[in-house]
């Protein structure tokens, strides 16, 4: 055999054998692709990718806060899922602010318990937050679910400060985020509300009726909501309502009203009547829904239901619950659209 034939016959066999060794070989696999698993936070609906919101694992953390005068400039308002606006004496109102799905630092100020709050914030469980108040309104908010956190019981932890540039007693701040950390073992709240992602199928969006803007008198105070887009802008007694942290103005998705009555058994000091049920409104995107509610027991959240007993689905988003006082010479008047008041 010649030379040539020899290292032609070499060379088929090298590609041979080279062949083989690559059909042979393994399949490299294809890499997987994990789908992005979602949760719901339970107080406003919104979606947040898992693990992203540490704190939707731990509790909600309501405080009383302050809503009188030039203290409507409230911290981080604008970042709480839930707020309650409730009379207090002389016909004032003062807030529940909740905050779960974000949790600040600063807080405030914080004020003093009254008789309604355990109704009111019994269903969220979780965390409680105030400075001071009646002896006997402070022992009804232990003997709830709830835990207190009080300026007394929290003076060693170092969640409850003293903000240098307000006049006490209006200068009470609490960290929340420092607080909720402080309670791994308390659960997450339960959903209050209903919610639907799609805006179109809101109850008030689909059924109801478009306004303006709406406000909601108190005896000696003022709530009044413009639609802003897509949301409500608030003003508190004629000053429009602004973070204090942001300079932003205050703004719910959802504003509930509720017809409320007044209960006078500890005289000056007023307690609304939360546990059974009454008539009110729902407004979202600017549309208004009339409605029915109804509350069971003081730790069963607050029901709301259409005339035809059908649940009512808000908006995803921050929700703000107006109980206006029906007889305390509380009420609602509602400005039309332009186009709808001129026809």
């Amino acid at each position: 055999m010649s030379k040539q034939v020899r290292a032609a016959s070499l060379v088929a066999m090298a590609a041979l054998l080279l062949t083989g060794c690559t059909t042979g070989a393994t399949p490299q696999p294809t890499p997987s692709y994990t789908p992005k698993v979602y949760v719901n936070a339970p107080l406003t609906g919104m979606p947040f990718e898992k693990g992203t919101r540490p704190s939707l694992d731990g509790p909600s953390v309501a405080c009383k806060i302050d809503n009188v005068g030039t203290e409507t400039l409230k911290a981080n308002i604008n970042r709480t899922d839930m707020v309650y606006v409730e009379m207090v004496e002389g016909g004032l109102t003062r807030l529940v602010a909740v905050w779960h799905s974000d949790m600040p630092t600063a807080v405030g100020p914080v004020r003093s318990i009254r008789p309604m709050d355990p109704d009111i914030i019994s269903p969220l469980g979780g965390i409680v937050c105030y400075s001071g108040g009646q002896l006997k309104f402070v022992t009804m908010m232990r003997n709830t679910n709830v835990y207190n956190a009080s300026e007394t019981s929290e003076q060693a932890n170092g969640t409850f400060t003293r903000d240098k540039n307000r006049v006490g007693p209006k200068n009470v701040i609490v960290d929340a985020a420092k607080l909720a950390a402080a309670h791994p073992d308390l659960t997450p709240p339960a959903a209050q509300f209903e919610f639907t992602a799609i805006t179109e199928q809101a109850s008030a969006v689909a059924a109801g009726t478009p306004v303006a803007n709406f406000s909601v008198y108190y005896p000696s105070a003022l709530s009044n909501w413009i639609v802003d887009g897509s949301s409500f802008a608030r003003v508190q007694d004629g000053i429009p309502h602004l973070d204090s942290e942001t300079k932003r103005p205050t703004k719910a998705t959802n504003v509930v009203v509720l017809n409320v009555q007044i209960d006078r058994q500890y005289g000056k000091v007023p307690k609304t009547t939360l546990v059974g049920s009454g008539t009110g409104w729902v407004f979202s995107q600017g549309m208004q829904l009339a409605v029915k509610w109804s509350k069971a027991s003081q730790t069963a959240p607050i029901v709301l239901t259409d005339a035809a007993g059908a649940p009512i689905k808000l908006i995803r988003g921050n929700t703000w619950v107006e109980l206006l006082p029906q007889n305390e010479n509380g009420r609602l008047e509602v400005v039309l659209p332009l186009e709808d008041a001129t026809e």
